[in-house]
């Protein structure tokens, strides 16, 4: 098994599955999240935005046009839906490992970007799919492709690429894409259209998928379907070869000026963690690792890394493990415990997006040079030498240059007798161990000030036994929000829910 995985064991194509029993993450308390004036007996963080080396030839020619987006309105950007309005955004733990999304929404969230979707199947009318205003974001040129007789089948349409057996790649685009409409989770690119993609796994009926998704307009391609050099794993044996049968389709695709992201495999889970795996190994192709969950630096155990940086192709690293987003099964809408770099690559393609509506005259090569420029080294992993993990843990504020720099305000009120603070750099300490863990003084209004700089992430519990007890985990601070605890429900404000070391 390559690429698929999830809790639940899923017919057709994922028969062959390795599955994992996985628990719910919990989320143990809850957050009402308002905009106050008030800031007498607030917390007052610093935050320090880093240097994004990705950042420094913005001015270039190629990369300084940018998109309506950029234009949008004070007062229409006040009329955009807020993110944290979805009712499990604080299940998306992985949100927090990925860079300053939340500052990054202020101002991109993939408008005028569309993201192909490569896979076996999905369900093109899942709830999250669709804006507010009730308009869906895939599109009707989505089709699907089969190979047979020499010839691939392509059929378009909404119901061709229907597979309500298959949540895999409805999840994957969930990642990728989901709207902000209030109805569940969100995207890492929410206003980018989706084009999806289904295939018979043939490799033949891929490349055309390829070729395809340039021709309808993508700029950003993600495919988390693959398998090693004997076919182990997604593809089905068509007589081609893996090592090169996709190289044609990935120069046209970065000739158009389309990226094409892959998930990296799970040979960890398969004993064969070095092991190429196509399409993710071709090259052209930028191909994602998985973290361990609630990890900025830990390599999850079941992802393929790379053997040495002359044998590279996991190129960056992004949240692999206990996912939570869209499915369609067992009259489920959402599931948690999904495992694999599946779900790393959609997350890549959502910053592509994004950074693609920022600057849209970009090159593939300028994406990519960017990314690369703007990951952190991964040197904490227990697993892993850093010199196998490509160039690191992908971070959207530095890749757009919208890590937050202002100073901010925050109120915690609660009516906790007890509350105390836990702080730590999740870049420094790959095991979260808290610091300074002191206990809080106020009457109903709580307040600390900490230099973000140092400890840009915030960890609130009503007892005294640390981190394994977190009622409330916060990071990407933002100006004039109350964090209140007094009446614990499910709709939190950067909740990741109950922290496990």
């Amino acid at each position: 098994m390559v690429y698929h995985i999830s809790m639940k064991p899923l017919p057709l194509l994922l028969l062959a599955l390795s599955l994992c029993a996985c628990s719910s993450p919990s989320a143990s308390s809850s957050v009402s999240v308002t905009t106050s004036e008030e800031s007498s007996s607030a917390m007052e963080v610093t935050s320090v935005s880093e240097e994004s080396s990705s950042d420094e030839n913005s001015g270039e020619e190629e990369s300084s046009s940018l998109s309506s987006s950029a234009s949008i309105s004070s007062e229409e950007k006040k009329e955009r839906l807020n993110p944290m309005d979805e009712p499990y955004i604080g299940r998306q733990y992985y949100l927090n490992h990925i860079g300053d999304i939340y500052s990054t929404w202020d101002t991109y969230r993939g408008d005028g970007v569309t993201i192909a979707v490569i896979d076996s199947g999905f369900n093109p009318y899942h709830e999250d799919f669709y804006y507010e205003d009730g308009s869906s974001k895939v599109l009707a040129t989505s089709a699907s492709f089969e190979y047979g007789d020499g010839l691939v089948k392509t059929s378009v349409g909404l119901e061709s690429v229907k597979d309500l057996g298959n949540s895999h790649g409805t999840f994957c685009a969930g990642v990728a894409a989901a709207a902000i409409n209030k109805k569940g989770v969100a995207g890492v690119a929410p206003d980018a259209s989706l084009l999806l993609l289904k295939t018979d796994c043939k490799p033949k009926s891929i490349e055309k998928a390829f070729y395809y998704a340039v021709e309808k307009g993508a700029k950003v391609i993600t495919i988390s379907i693959g398998s090693y050099y004997n076919y182990k794993g997604d593809l089905v044996d068509d007589g081609s070869d893996l090592s090169n049968v996709f190289n044609n389709a990935i120069s046209y695709c970065r000739e158009h000026g389309t990226v094409v992201i892959s998930a990296g495999g799970n040979g960890g889970l398969d004993n064969m963690p070095n092991e190429y795996t196509w399409p993710g190994a071709t090259p052209g192709v930028i191909g994602v690792g998985g973290l361990a969950a609630n990890s900025s630096g830990e390599i999850w155990s079941g992802s393929s890394y790379n053997s040495s940086p002359d044998h590279e192709f996991c190129d960056v690293f992004a949240p692999a493990e206990d996912m939570f987003g869209c499915c369609h099964y067992d009259g489920k809408t959402y599931d948690s415990g999904w495992k694999g770099t599946s779900f790393a690559s959609p997350q890549v393609a959502g910053m592509a997006a994004l950074y693609f509506e920022k600057y849209p005259n970009a090159s593939v090569d300028k994406f990519e040079s960017d990314l690369y420029a703007s990951c952190h080294a991964i040197t904490t992993s227990s697993k892993v030498s850093s010199s196998n993990c490509g160039k690191g843990r992908v971070d959207v504020g530095k890749l757009l240059s919208t890590n937050s720099s202002e100073s901010i305000t925050m109120k915690v009120k609660t009516s906790w007798q007890n509350c105390y603070c836990y702080a730590w750099n999740l870049e420094t300490n790959k095991a979260l161990e808290p610091w300074p863990g002191k206990k809080m003084d106020g009457n109903g209004t709580f307040s600390l000030t900490l230099d973000a700089a140092t400890y840009p992430n915030v960890l609130f519990t009503k007892g005294s036994d640390g981190p394994q007890s977190a009622d409330l985990l916060t990071s990407s601070f933002k100006s004039g929000h109350t964090y209140d605890l007094t009446n614990a429900d499910s709709s939190n404000s950067y909740l990741v829910g109950s922290y496990t070391s």
